[in-house]
């Protein structure tokens, strides 16, 4: 029962519109904007193609949509609002644009306005700027461009292009799999060892829980999702530290420390992804991200075994 509290998880807190921030293989990158923008506002892509983002301080900006329709407009005071009315807003709400007529709140020629934020930053899921499919992209040049793209502004009454293109990057080699596999041996030499047995789990558990924090406050707020990683990792890391309380009693401690083992199995699991995928979320280091679950693929399926086997070894006999 101890290892449930591993699976405590954090409210997610990611924008509910279109997409979440995942690790993937296309990245938007900001080209040129034309004329420059004041010094107070700033414009940026969060989570590789997931969001646009624009923070203005004390200028007016309005973002226009699909059919150049009103779409988002922040006031000189800081007030973000959006026409929840617009064919943008509507297609928004799924990656791929994938709504029904029914999803519409109103005629589309009725401006309404909802505010959303007031405090000066904006950030939505634009379709302009990814890969309109789940299938991977052609490239169309060396560079591993798959499109070019343009989103129209008005900062301060003027006109404000935004461009960029959109890129396919090559995913990292399948050599990086064998961390897991010397992880893997690493911990269960070091179960042989009386003294370092039960110190592997914590201490892998809270390299993973830094790296979670690293990859969840790398994000803007808005951007965040659940801390799996975070959670996961903390978890794993007090059932680690209860089994070396409980040391004195073997199977006790056994067990809990399998338990802990257990869940850095299920996360790295869960976050695979990141392993060989080009952009991942939150770290700009991505070996980082790499390392770390592969280390905790390794050493939970080795600490599990140990206890499994440990386990049904110090069974009394029938």
């Amino acid at each position: 029962m101890l290892s449930l509290l591993s699976l405590v998880a954090f409210t997610p807190a990611h924008l509910g519109s279109g997409d979440d921030v995942q690790p993937r293989d296309t990245v938007s990158v900001i080209e040129s904007v034309v004329p420059a923008l004041p010094a107070t506002v700033r414009v940026s892509i969060v989570g590789g193609d997931t969001f646009l983002r624009i923070e203005s301080d004390g200028v007016p900006v309005e973002v226009h949509g699909y059919d150049d329709e009103q779409y988002l407009r922040i006031s000189a005071a800081g007030r973000v609002e959006v026409n929840v009315n617009s064919t943008t807003s509507v297609l928004n709400r799924d990656r791929y644009g994938n709504v029904g007529d029914g999803d519409v709140t109103g005629p589309k020629d009725t401006v309404r306005w909802v505010t959303i934020a007031d405090d000066g930053i904006a950030m939505w899921h634009d379709h302009r700027i990814h890969w309109m499919s789940p299938t991977t992209p052609r490239t169309v040049d060396e560079q591993g461009t798959v499109q070019e793209w343009a989103v129209p502004l008005v900062v301060d009454g003027r006109r404000v292009l935004v461009s960029g293109r959109l890129f396919l990057r090559d995913r990292a080699s399948f050599a990086w799999w064998l961390v897991a596999l010397l992880a893997a041996v690493a911990a269960w030499w070091s179960s042989r060892m009386r003294r370092t047995r039960l110190l592997v789990v914590p201490f892998v558990s809270m390299v993973g829980a830094i790296v979670g924090w690293m990859q969840w406050s790398g994000l803007p707020s808005g951007a965040r999702v659940t801390p799996l990683l975070l959670g996961f990792c903390t978890g794993a890391f007090v059932l680690g530290v209860l089994a070396l309380i409980m040391r004195r009693n073997a199977n006790v401690a056994t067990s809990v420390n399998a338990g802990g083992a257990a869940a850095l199995v299920v996360v790295a699991w869960m976050n695979l992804d990141q392993v060989r995928a080009a952009y991942v979320p939150g770290i700009d280091a991505e070996w980082i991200a790499r390392i770390t679950i592969q280390l905790l693929l390794g050493t939970g399926l080795a600490a599990c075994a140990d206890g499994i086997v440990r386990i049904v070894r110090d069974q009394p006999a029938a």
